[in-house]
């Protein structure tokens, strides 16, 4: 285009109002025809823009796009944004998912001195979406140049400490951890008559969400699963005690939703570094079954086998796994499950001996929390997408964890630092415990071993009734019945029997007689069912002779009623202060909030709480005076300062004092958990010393396919402005990285290989790039760095690491904005 021809660009600083004339069809199109569009510019505050259309348009969208800017419409736009403007937007919702679009369109209209209008709303969030669609296809063409386009390529291979093995790697008890969770914040208000009306489009792109046919395949997985595997004794009774007290374990038919929504949450999957896996739209319910089961076989199919699953029902979960179609499968992978350490703690203490993550060899100090601070975080969405249309909400979700994505794939060298440098100070520390205690104690490792069996073993048969106890408490109680009765009978017999009608009324009298022959007949039947019952139950114990208040069986049978009455007043004391211990818990997550309405709520829920408790307490203790021999009672202070479910359960046992026993012993169950911690800690160094060398590795061979894929691409390809704008980002977080695994290097306590090693499988490297490497030489040069120079000048790893990624990006703004522009440009006239 000669400089005669350029475009005109003119503003009108006075009118925001413009006339835009008819635009001809772009077939029609054969001179050069100009128009004028009125715009919105953050920058540079203009007002309307002329455009010069060329004979060879496409369309008036993408010739305002050549010249940075973005409409709504493609045919024929009257309004348009520019792209610097919206990609503000787009950077301020990647950091603030709860700042809204209306919000950011009133924040243009003060800059332009204007009233607001509510069409306004509209322009920025059609253009937003171009936008990010835009983004969106730039993306998934880059990807597709590194092969990294694959099927389920994303959760093979975006976290580089779980997936990117490396050769001569010492194995791990568990190939993955990985953390399921639902979630009913972003919830999605239904329409009023449930007709599909609007934005009807589905996101066919979505990398994040599994379809809902895929996930309702599983809707009646759990049907018939009691008949088809039935659970061991101590599985029904860990069952029993769990799921009462999870609303997630309870039946389908019990987790209903309000019907005013349409999705009414989200179920996730992530790794423990905070990776994203999977995720499933809650469609009018809450946690079904089907949930974890459709994610369960995506686990199945795609990720390596020996690998643990966190759920905080996994007690209950794991068995429902079992007997669904994937059991065989998940046998053959070597499944495992467990529920999360903080979630764990009100469960009961016999499930926590076998699934609690401080009990499981090779879950290291990983607590399976993960998903607790995802969904802490993207919460700030809901406001955003409780009432968007569906399309809208999952794209929102979608670009929500791609950019939590790429902060975990930036604190990834902080996490693997912080916790090489906690299972340290863990080592040290309780191993200082130990050798005290093994000099004090005469405590060692074998005897600890036995008093972890003899413990579980305890737990596992606390608290079970034979048949023959049930069968006696039912049999005095029906006693006592029959002995309270018997004087009622005989009372309303001699009145029936004594009564001696007048002759003042006769219509009196039959009435009195009708009542008192009721009376009796009334007792009489009771009388003859109570016995009835007596000898049904003589017949199934095999007694030959009614028990008396003499007897020894009798006598026995009370004294274990009066413990039965114990153990409830003690299982209800033990709900109370750990529901409790989750509000203190919602308490302190409110202080660091600074959430006043949040925090005045559960500060007087405590409130009620302690005096439910302290009446539970008075009930404990008076059925704790009325045992024989009476148990100790219980104090304020004593009960308000309990933290575990297994300082509750020792009192369960009323038959002696479990306490006089060594691994109840409180100096031994401290040595315990001490060797568990430092146990723990080991593992935790292990596993680290492997993912920091996948970390080193992979970032080595990207840089190797970088270079090879940007030299695939010549100067004047579309997608080359695109792909080193990405790559020049990459490498200054690869940079981020290579800091933290240095000062990992350097820690005192550090035997792991320093440098990175021979992958696996080079799941970077595609077929189209792939080269041969020779490990021993230096890395390639950094690509990023001959095109815009380092990004790490002041930057000595030193700072916070907060996992905001501005201060990398920040100074090459303009020059990503350029490469944008001129992809956009150049790919829209392709």
């Amino acid at each position: 285009m000669s400089p005669s021809e350029a475009p005109t660009i003119t503003t009108s600083p006075h009118a925001i109002a413009v006339s835009t004339a008819a635009l001809p069809p772009a077939e029609a199109n054969t001179t050069h025809v100009s128009y004028t569009v009125q715009v919105f510019c953050l920058f540079s505050l203009s007002r309307s823009v002329t455009i010069l259309r060329p004979p060879d348009s496409v369309s008036p969208a993408l010739d305002l796009m050549l010249h940075g800017y973005i409409a709504k419409t493609p045919t024929r736009p009257t309004t348009a944004v520019s792209i610097k403007t919206i990609e503000l937007l787009y950077r301020i919702r990647r950091r603030k998912a709860s700042f809204s679009i209306e919000a950011f369109a009133k924040l243009v209209c003060d800059y332009y001195r204007i009233p607001y209008r509510a069409y306004l709303r509209n322009l920025f969030a059609d253009t937003f979406e171009v936008y990010v669609r835009v983004i969106r296809d730039v993306e998934r063409r880059i990807h597709a140049l590194l092969g990294w386009d694959t099927p389920d390529w994303r959760p093979l291979n975006a976290c580089r400490a779980c997936c990117y093995k490396v050769k001569g790697e010492p194995p791990l008890r568990f190939s993955r951890i990985i953390c399921l969770d639902g979630n009913n914040s972003l919830k999605r208000v239904a329409t009023t008559t449930g007709r599909t009306a609007g934005d009807t489009r589905s996101l066919d792109d979505a990398s994040y969400y599994l379809p809902r046919n895929f996930v309702d395949q599983f809707s009646r997985e759990v049907r018939g699963h009691q008949t088809k595997n039935p659970p061991t004794a101590l599985a029904r009774k860990l069952l029993e005690q769990c799921v009462k007290n999870w609303k997630a374990a309870a039946g389908e038919e019990k987790k209903q939703m309000w019907r005013m929504f349409d999705e009414s949450g989200l179920f996730a999957s992530a790794c423990r570094h905070g990776f994203i896996l999977w995720i499933v739209d809650m469609v009018r319910s809450g946690e079904l079954a089907k949930y974890p089961l459709a994610i369960m076989r995506k686990i199945l199919d795609v990720l390596d086998p020996d690998f643990m699953v966190a759920y905080d029902i996994g007690c209950s979960f794991e068995t429902t796994t079992k007997n669904s179609s994937l059991g065989n499968d998940y046998h053959a992978k070597r499944g495992s499950m467990c529920v999360p350490a903080f979630h764990g703690y009100t469960h009961s203490h016999i499930c926590q001996l076998q699934f609690h993550p401080n009990v499981i060899e090779g879950m290291g100090i990983e607590d399976a929390e993960t998903l607790e601070r995802v969904f802490g975080s993207s919460n700030m969405l809901a406001p955003v997408i409780r009432y968007a249309s569906p399309y809208r909400r999952t794209l929102f979700i979608e670009e929500y964890f791609k950019q939590w994505d790429e902060e975990k794939y930036l604190n990834s060298g902080a996490f693997m630092l912080n916790n090489y440098t906690q299972s340290l100070e863990i080592i040290e520390q309780e191993s200082v415990a130990l050798s005290q205690a093994a000099a004090e104690h005469g405590v060692t490792e074998q005897s600890m071993q036995r008093w972890t069996r003899e413990e579980r073993e305890f737990f596992a048969t606390l608290g079970e009734e034979s048949e023959y106890d049930v069968c006696a408490i039912a049999y005095v109680e029906l006693l006592q019945e029959l002995r309270a009765l018997e004087p009622k009978l005989s009372a309303a017999t001699s009145q029936f029997i004594a009564f001696q009608p007048s002759s003042s009324s006769y219509s009196k009298e039959i009435k009195m007689t009708t009542k008192l022959e009721v009376a009796r007949r009334h007792a009489i039947d009771q009388h003859s069912r109570i016995t009835l019952e007596l000898v049904q139950l003589e017949v199934a114990m095999g007694l030959t002779k009614r028990w008396t208040p003499l007897d020894e069986s009798y006598k026995e049978t009370l004294k274990y009623m009066r413990e039965r009455h114990y153990l409830r007043a003690l299982e209800k004391l033990q709900k109370l202060v750990v529901q409790r211990l989750f509000e203190l818990d919602k308490l302190n997550i409110a202080e660091t909030g600074k959430c006043y309405k949040m925090r005045t709520h559960l500060s007087k829920s405590l409130q009620v709480r302690c005096k439910t408790i302290r009446k539970a307490l008075e009930k404990y203790n008076s059925a704790a005076a009325a045992m024989n021999p009476p148990r100790p009672p219980l104090e304020w202070d004593q009960v308000s300062h309990y933290s575990f479910l297994e300082e509750f359960t020792l009192l369960q046992d009323t038959r002696n004092d479990v306490r006089n026993r060594e691994w109840a012993k409180p100096v031994i169950r401290e040595s315990i958990k001490a060797y568990r911690r430092l146990n723990r800690a080991k593992v935790e160094i292990s596993r680290l010393n492997c993912e920091v060398a996948r970390v080193h590795t992979g970032i080595r061979d990207e840089t190797v396919l970088f270079h090879d894929a940007l030299a695939s691409l010549t100067a004047d390809d579309p997608l080359h402005g695109a792909l080193l704008d990405f790559i020049a980002h990459r490498t200054r977080v690869n940079d981020h990285l290579l800091r933290r695994i240095e000062q990992i290097y350097v820690l005192p306590g550090f035997t792991g290989q320093r440098g990175p090693g021979e992958a696996v499988h080079d799941m970077n490297l595609d077929a189209r790039f792939a080269r041969s490497v020779r490990l021993t030489s230096p890395a390639a040069p950094s690509v990023a760095q001959a095109a815009v120079g380092r990004s790490d000048a002041g930057d000595t790893g030193d700072g916070d690491d907060s996992g905001s990624e501005d201060g990398l990006v920040d100074d090459d703004t303009e020059n990503q904005m350029g490469a944008l522009i001129q992809y956009i440009a150049e790919l829209a006239l392709l």
